[in-house]
């Protein structure tokens, strides 16, 4: 009774440009200077490129990328890209937050912590995470182990509900 030793390989699909499609390629072990280190070693490069992928998956902001996309499909949106338009007054939270004249209460900021009465404890911490304190999506969801989607679910409620509630009010 003999055993055969069974040959450690790898497996890697590469595009042929004569027959236009992709082909795999196996190397193994033991042959053309390759050794099963070699092989252990494309193995972790390989998991380790998968779970960055799997991460960056998981961290997407669908929103901000759909936002994006609407917006190059749209060329005339007279709002223009939300990434671009990061830095400018009109779309800086801190434009309405911070008002020159210091001695006097800007209104909307009134208005804004009258209508966060309205909503649970959970939520009104969210937006200060999120808004007062600046913390990452990805900090947040870590810290309540739940995931980044989640949060962000959360967050977009919380903002329909505060833009209904200044709506309602006849603010926006």
């Amino acid at each position: 009774m003999s055993k055969k030793k069974q040959q450690t390989t790898y497996t890697y699909w590469h595009w042929d440009n004569e027959a236009k499609k992709t082909l795999p390629i196996t190397i193994t072990a033991g042959q053309g200077g390759v050794t099963e280190e070699h092989i252990i070693m494309l193995n972790d490069f390989d998991h380790a490129a998968d779970l960055g992928n799997r991460y960056e998956d998981e961290n997407r902001d669908y929103a901000t990328e759909n936002q994006k996309l609407k917006n190059e499909r749209d060329p005339d949106n007279s709002t223009g890209d939300p990434i671009e338009n990061l830095e400018t007054s009109t779309t800086d939270p801190a434009y309405f937050l911070i008002d020159e004249k210091a001695d006097k209460p800007n209104p909307l900021v009134e208005q804004l912590l009258t209508l966060m009465e309205k909503l649970t404890p959970q939520q009104i911490n969210l937006i200060y995470d999120l808004f007062g304190s600046q913390r990452q999506l990805t900090e947040i969801a870590n810290e309540e182990g739940k995931s980044v989607t989640a949060i962000h679910n959360r967050k977009s409620k919380i903002i329909a509900r505060l833009r209904k509630l200044f709506a309602e009010q006849g603010i926006l």
